[in-house]
């Protein structure tokens, strides 16, 4: 039987967090070793968890130790204090959190140079798909076809527009020289996450949507995430890489 893969939540308060605390808690394959929060916001064993404290990001290091993964569902400001405590641990990376800046990526970058690490703005299976889709349409239509697209998220959610329609509106754009997409961002009630986009000429309109039926959607890819990157050499990967290993098994 092989050995778990020792694993880390970094952000383990958020929604997200807590769900991913979960799935971790619930595969043989892996043990969750430690639960991160903000500086200053440390619980003891049994209050947040039963069996581990919550910890602040200063004293990540200390609860990783070395190797292993640490998963990141937290807020883009807490990244210069991650990246320099996972220095620490050695660890490879799964990272979920969006609205980095230009110097955030770049540090990011900077890290993977050393160590393995998955980056995406969604982990569910269908966005992968959806960019796939986006990229092949880009590719076969006209050049008077133009797109838009509308993402709409929960009043709770800080960044407008979403990571992941950043993310897909770069990829059209890619195949169309660069072409801008206008991203219009809706925040309303609880909606989980929807991604629709508009592509129309003078005669015809074609209509692609992702709809989240709950959070876990976007958990979807975590836990092979976790798996793919504990084994892999330094570099930055995405989720596709992911799925293009699953594939091939």
């Amino acid at each position: 039987m092989s050995t778990p893969i020792p694993v880390t939540v970094h952000g383990a308060e958020g929604r997200m967090g807590r769900l991913v605390t979960e799935l971790i808690e619930a595969d043989d394959d892996l043990q969750l070793v430690g639960l991160v929060t903000e500086p200053g916001c440390d619980q003891p064993a049994g209050t947040f968890h039963p069996r581990l404290p919550l910890t602040g990001q200063q004293e990540l290091a200390a609860v990783h130790r070395h190797g292993g993964v640490v998963v990141d569902f937290s807020l883009a400001p807490a990244l210069a204090g991650l990246l320099a405590q996972c220095e620490q641990s050695a660890a490879a990376l799964v990272i979920g959190t969006t609205g980095f800046d230009a110097a955030q990526r770049d540090a990011l970058a900077d890290y993977a140079v050393r160590h393995p690490v998955v980056f995406a703005a969604n982990f569910s299976v269908g966005i992968p798909a959806l960019q796939l889709v986006l990229k092949l349409l880009a590719r076969t239509l006209p050049d008077g076809f133009t797109a838009e697209q509308i993402e709409t998220h929960h009043v709770h959610k800080k960044d407008r527009p979403s990571g992941t329609a950043r993310w897909l509106a770069a990829s059209w754009e890619a195949q169309r020289s660069g072409a801008e997409v206008p991203i219009h961002s809706l925040r309303l009630g609880e909606i989980i996450g929807e991604h629709t986009w508009l592509i129309s000429d003078a005669e015809e309109t074609l209509q692609v949507t992702h709809r989240a039926h709950s959070r876990r959607a976007f958990l979807r890819g975590v836990l092979p995430a976790i798996r793919f990157v504990a084994d892999q050499r330094p570099g930055l990967y995405g989720l596709t890489d992911v799925l293009a290993e699953l594939a091939e098994r």
